[in-house]
């Protein structure tokens, strides 16, 4: 391809730079000099370590009782629908979740390709009775258990993800629970806990820690305030992080 003019280039990286983005060719060519079919490259860079300030850690201050883990740890689950209603909907409740926060077969809108589609989430959990998307605080999606956790079922609940915008989201067969922070598209999920049901009781207070409603209410303002420190020009980002 023909090479951008300098002042193009110089300026593009300036609108970029004011984005926190940084730009650069997969080929190792200089930017504005790339082959046609070459890949362009956007790195996002967070502000410096101390501008924002860290997310205080949530410690649960009740932890449920060694017959509740027992039972929800050796229940057998025969379909999706018990690991819905015998393993989610308790664990919710322990995590400080209520009635009015909990949307089961929540629908959702999304596009694949050009063609919007609908479809529904196994759990939404928001902060309160109302369903605007600034309220989101957690996804679910359940498995039927004798079924492993695969990738397509990871993609499609982080698909969910970047609909509503929540703190975090779950998969889970009733086995297997996989937590994912969601990163508000800034940089990619991070996968935080990845455990068997058998090791719960262990694990509770770490689980607690990233998915109960006063960690991922937390977590919601957090990231709000994140949006903010990386630039004024990251004003849809803040809309949807509510």
């Amino acid at each position: 391809m023909r090479a951008r003019q300098k002042k193009v280039v110089e300026r593009i990286e300036h609108l970029l730079s004011e984005q926190r983005l940084k730009v650069a060719v997969k080929s190792g060519k200089q930017f504005g000099e790339e082959d046609d079919d070459d890949w362009i490259v956007l790195t996002l860079t967070l502000p410096p370590k101390g501008k924002i300030l860290p997310l205080p850690p949530v410690i649960p201050t009740d932890l449920p009782d060694l017959d509740w883990f027992q039972e929800i740890q050796t229940r057998q689950f025969e379909s999706e629908r018990e690991v819905e209603t015998y393993f989610i909907l308790p664990i919710l409740e322990k995590l400080g979740y209520n009635y009015n926060d909990t949307a089961i077969g929540y629908p959702v809108e999304m596009f694949k390709g050009v063609q919007r589609t609908k479809t529904e989430a196994d759990f939404v959990l928001f902060n309160g009775p109302t369903r605007e998307k600034m309220d989101v605080l957690l996804i679910i999606e359940a498995k039927n258990n004798d079924k492993g956790i695969t990738v397509d079922h990871i993609g499609q609940a982080k698909s969910y993800a970047h609909e509503l915008l929540p703190a975090c989201y779950i998969i889970t067969n009733g086995q297997e629970i996989k937590i994912f922070q969601f990163n508000g598209m800034l940089v990619p999920d991070e996968l935080v806990m990845d455990l068997d049901r058998s090791l719960l009781s262990d694990a509770w207070a770490e689980l607690y820690g990233y998915v109960s409603k006063e960690a991922t209410i937390r977590r919601k303002s957090w990231m709000k305030d994140v949006t903010k420190e990386i630039g004024p020009s990251n004003e849809a980002g803040q809309s949807g992080l509510g």
